[in-house]
């Protein structure tokens, strides 16, 4: 588990330090530095096997100049990450040679010119590594498609956009998850199917079906959210019949319950196109995971998810120190800072860094409230 991530020079972050949990919530407003948190631990995992630099399947953030802090000219890009209890660190550099190229250097090995990384140290503490280990859901995750195509390649990679996800669900459908994953067990199997439909059906009223095209490189996906039909195929509907964001929902459900023991996770705004009570209950499934063993980093801009949290935690069914919440902001220097925030008796919200006021942090409601009153 990451333990705690320091950025250095990184875009609009000077210097900053990220105590983490299992469930790691990345909140604050627009161009905040929610995302350049995320990218530096996508820049530490895509890194990981090959020197990409900057530029990779998981991020791509330009020329150095233009990810390099600009208050900033003599220091290089540096993310450091602790993990698993370790005094020491593990590290990755982004700097320019005189050519004007990326160069790579890590804790592991001399100065290396978009060339290789040595490989991983053993019991010591280690990078990210992208596709082992390590999943991410960007933002843009497919959403509703008529067909979905199938995945020949490394069965595991589920895509940063989920796109491989049902081809995984197809191929595993009937492979038992983690016993710790499991839920209903009186009423359902340990399949990744059913614990996927039991999420989807609890979240959003709904469950799916994965359908093999035969003799095509397609498979299609059809959904159903009445009881009363649902041994009848034909009343399953095709997904741009249903609402937009049980689609982009189930890549999360998938590539969470397909996870092991020990992976992390980044999703980016998993709340995209979901009612407020489903928002809810996908805050509770995200905590259910966190508790069996993954570590969960999660950027949002959802009050329905960022509630869900002081709840759990104000009727004890989540415990605060499994949960980080931290809330960037841009100071009057526009430099990324961060406030951690607590929170106390009926949810009442507490920022940790006494420097930082906690405005826009989910209040417009109270805002608007106060408008339509005329206070």
């Amino acid at each position: 588990m990451i333990d705690k991530v320091k950025i250095r020079a990184l875009k609009s972050i000077e210097n900053l330090t990220v105590e983490c949990s299992r469930l790691n919530l990345v909140v604050g407003t627009n161009s905040s530095g929610k995302s350049t948190f995320l990218q530096a631990l996508l820049l530490d995992a895509q890194n990981s096997l090959d020197a990409t630099g900057l530029n990779g399947q998981l991020v791509s953030l330009g020329e150095y100049r233009e990810a390099h802090n600009y208050n900033m000219p003599e220091d290089t890009i540096r993310i450091e990450i602790w993990s698993n209890g370790f005094i020491d660190s593990v590290w990755i550099e982004f700097s320019e040679d005189e050519d004007n190229r990326c160069k790579v250097t890590t804790s592991e090995d001399d100065e290396t010119v978009i060339d290789t990384l040595s490989d991983s140290c053993g019991d010591e503490p280690t990078h990210l590594y992208q596709n082992s280990g390590f999943h991410y859901l960007s933002c843009h995750r497919l959403g509703p498609q008529d067909i979905y195509a199938k995945h020949f390649g490394n069965e595991d990679d589920l895509g940063v956009d989920g796109e491989y996800t049902f081809s995984y669900l197809l191929n595993h459908e009937s492979d038992a998850i983690a016993g710790n994953l499991v839920k209903d067990r009186e009423n359902t199997t340990n399949s990744l199917s059913d614990q996927v439909n039991y999420w989807l059906k609890y979240i959003t009223g709904t469950v799916l079906t994965v359908t093999d095209i035969k003799k095509t490189n397609y498979l299609q996906v059809k959904y159903n959210n009445n009881p009363a039909t649902m041994n009848s195929d034909a009343m399953y509907s095709r997904p741009v019949n249903v609402g937009a964001g049980i689609s982009y929902l189930v890549s999360i459900l998938i590539t969470c319950l397909a996870s092991e023991e020990d992976d992390v996770i980044l999703i980016e705004n998993p709340e995209i196109h979901l009612h407020p009570k489903a928002q809810s209950r996908l805050c509770e499934f995200l905590y259910f995971i966190s508790q069996a063993g993954r570590q969960l980093f999660v950027e949002t801009h959802s009050d329905h998810v960022f509630n869900g949290i002081r709840v759990g935690i104000a009727n004890h069914t989540m415990e605060e120190e499994n949960v980080k919440v931290n809330f960037f902001v841009l100071d009057q220097n526009c430099i990324t800072r961060c406030n951690p925030i607590k929170f106390g008796e009926y949810g009442k919200i507490y920022g940790m860094n006494d420097s930082l006021d906690i405005n826009d942090l989910f209040d417009q409601f109270d805002i608007d409230l106060d408008r339509m009153l005329g206070l």
